[in-house]
């Protein structure tokens, strides 16, 4: 695990019977995707692999699922393609390609790429005031692995909708675009969220799980080549703008560019 000195670990890890539990838990910068969670929780899967867990159930410390990705990490490496250890695409894909079933407990908001988490989990729960958004093009940048994903959860037209707009998905609405398995209340999240673990994987053999799960993914490929080059296809001079005005807390000046 990667450790943070204010927080301690960044990422928690514990076995629950057949079950893995991995926590986001930096709360106090809102679980961003920092490149210590980002390793920690690839270090977590491969913890679960060795331990043989059946199922993962990945959640968050705090009031926040995940607010997204670490602005300084971005802007030291994520955006230029020249951090690929850390990157996050390479945990989302690390995620899809598991053979384990996936679930995220979602107690609270995922924004940017803790919604894109989501995404590549094989199930959702999450709390009944959970909402998920994408606020990255209002920043100059793009939700790279959530335009792939987004298109094959909940088709062409919703995602775009959820793109461009950047307006945030509440539970309910999410349960009905399908981002969502089930919600549930606070107190009953990580019950709900086990309960779903242990239904899937107490009741299968690990080769067909892993085979259908396959069997999805390749129906319904990922180029993740092209995932990683399109975040480096977005001007540089427009993100910088963004991520400078979220820094200084102002509105971005994105009107020089269309001129």
């Amino acid at each position: 695990m990667t450790a943070d000195e204010d927080t301690g670990p960044a990422v928690e890890y514990s076995l629950d019977g057949m079950l893995a539990i991995i926590r986001l838990n930096d709360p106090r910068r809102r679980n961003a995707l920092s490149k210590a969670i980002v390793s920690g929780v690839l270090a977590a899967l491969d913890r679960a692999r060795e331990d043989k867990a059946r199922a993962i159930v990945i959640t968050g410390t705090g009031r926040v699922f995940s607010a997204g990705a670490n602005i300084d990490d971005l802007q030291a490496g994520w955006l230029d393609g020249t951090d690929e250890e850390t990157d996050p695409t390479r945990l989302f894909r690390a995620l899809v390609d598991s053979p384990r079933v996936v679930i995220a407990a979602v107690q609270g908001p995922a924004v940017g790429g803790g919604f894109e988490l989501t995404l590549c989990c094989d199930l959702v729960v999450a709390v009944d005031s959970a909402f998920f958004q994408l606020p990255e093009l209002g920043l100059g940048v793009i939700p790279n692995t959530g335009v792939a994903r987004l298109v094959q959860i909940i088709g062409l037209r919703r995602a775009l909708d959820v793109i461009l707009t950047r307006r945030r998905v509440g539970a309910a609405e999410a349960l009905g675009l399908g981002l969502v398995s089930e919600v549930a209340t606070a107190d009953q999240l990580m019950a709900r969220a086990m309960a779903l673990g242990q239904a899937v994987a107490g009741t299968a053999p690990p080769g067909a799980l892993s085979v259908a799960k396959q069997a999805v993914q390749h129906h319904a490929r990922i180029d993740w080549s092209h995932v990683l080059a399109s975040l480096q296809a977005v001007p540089r001079a427009e993100w910088q703008e963004g991520l400078d005005a979220f820094r200084e807390h102002r509105a971005p000046d994105f009107d020089r560019f269309w001129t």
